[in-house]
């Protein structure tokens, strides 16, 4: 009800619309027509309510209740509200269909809160999205609780995938063959960019997404400090979310395919630049490319084709996250990409 009185104050009613749809809004408003009056009615609802509108997602109305929370009109909702995530925007434009999800964080200092978010598109003529209708309605303590147990089996994770890596590395320094300490130390790297990737969505149990930009800088300044020769890797990205279950195959993919680079793409002693892109598509979807200014791939060699674990690793991941892999090589360069549609 008072969403409808709402969209009627503030855009009035649609060029034609049926006089009888105006009579019923109107009995269920109590006759009451007033737009100030309904402005009002909308501001004291004890459940947190804000209007966005625009390609840039800014908050022209909050009510009482949500600006108890910081929100403020004129200022970006998801940078005063983080738990509300700009993922969850973007889906409720797309789809024109409302949006729910539950998430945890909202600045408050009195301790982590965790919230039910709607986000419902409000329709204008020819099914435009004209703005979107944000609700927030705190869980009940049960529910937080339920919260501190995901965040506790998380934690517990975190630390068997470092003692795993620990173990592997004492293993390597034992062995003195050559291969297997290669091998092992392959697979201790392997389980460091896993445990890397779960930290980073470790803090977002709820939220469900992860800035994907910004775990991949930091990925890519971990794999520079380790990767065999000084090479330096130089990283570009849009912000991006992406969906938790989607981080680790991607951060595996990445570091195969920069780790690659380092390895054959220069010649011995020589130093370079390895460039790693991000970019968000149109549809939402994303492109990653890794290009290097080596020698290139040897000749006949066709990495949709390489048996190498590494190779391996690599196909099996773009196709869990429905992607599409792409080499483009020569005697200057080779550039990798892996297309992914939106999750």
């Amino acid at each position: 009800m008072a969403v409808t009185a709402f969209r009627n104050a503030e855009f009035g009613t649609e060029p034609g619309a049926d006089r009888a749809d105006s009579d019923v809004a109107g009995a269920d408003l109590g006759g009451i027509d007033d737009p100030a009056m309904l402005r009002c009615l909308l501001d004291q609802m004890p459940t947190p309510t804000a209007l966005i509108e625009g390609e840039d997602d800014r908050c022209t109305f909050a009510n009482a209740a949500f600006r108890a929370l910081g929100a403020v009109a004129g200022a970006g909702l998801t940078e005063r509200f983080p738990a509300l995530s700009l993922s969850l925007l973007a889906e409720a434009r797309r789809t024109g269909q409302p949006q729910r999800n539950r998430a945890a964080g909202d600045g408050s200092t009195d301790g982590e809160r965790f919230w039910d978010l709607r986000v419902t598109p409000m329709l204008g003529v020819n099914g435009v999205i004209r703005a979107l209708i944000v609700t927030a309605e705190e869980t009940p303590e049960s529910m937080a609780d339920h919260d501190r147990r995901l965040r506790d089996v998380s934690h517990r994770l975190k630390n068997t995938l470092q003692l795993v890596s620990s173990l592997l590395t004492l293993q390597t320094l034992s062995s003195k063959d050559p291969e297997v300490r290669r091998a092992l130390q392959s697979a201790g790297g392997r389980v460091g960019i896993v445990t890397q990737a779960h930290q980073r969505t470790h803090g977002v149990l709820r939220a469900g997404t992860v800035d994907i930009a910004i775990h991949l800088s930091e990925l890519c300044q971990e794999l520079e400090a380790i990767l065999p020769g000084a090479h330096r890797i130089q990283v570009t990205a849009d912000a991006m979310e992406m969906p938790m279950d989607s981080v680790i195959p991607f951060s595996l993919i990445v570091s195969e395919l920069v780790g690659n680079a380092a390895r054959h793409a220069f010649p011995p002693g020589a130093h370079g630049t390895i460039d790693v892109r991000l970019n968000r598509g149109s549809d939402g979807g994303g492109r990653l490319e890794v290009v290097d200014g080596g020698t290139g791939l040897p000749p006949g060699m066709d990495l949709a084709r390489a048996t190498s674990l590494g190779l391996k690793v690599v196909r099996a991941f773009v196709g869990q996250l429905r992607g599409k892999l792409t080499v483009d090589s020569s005697p200057y360069g080779t550039r990798v990409t892996v297309e992914f549609p939106p999750a």
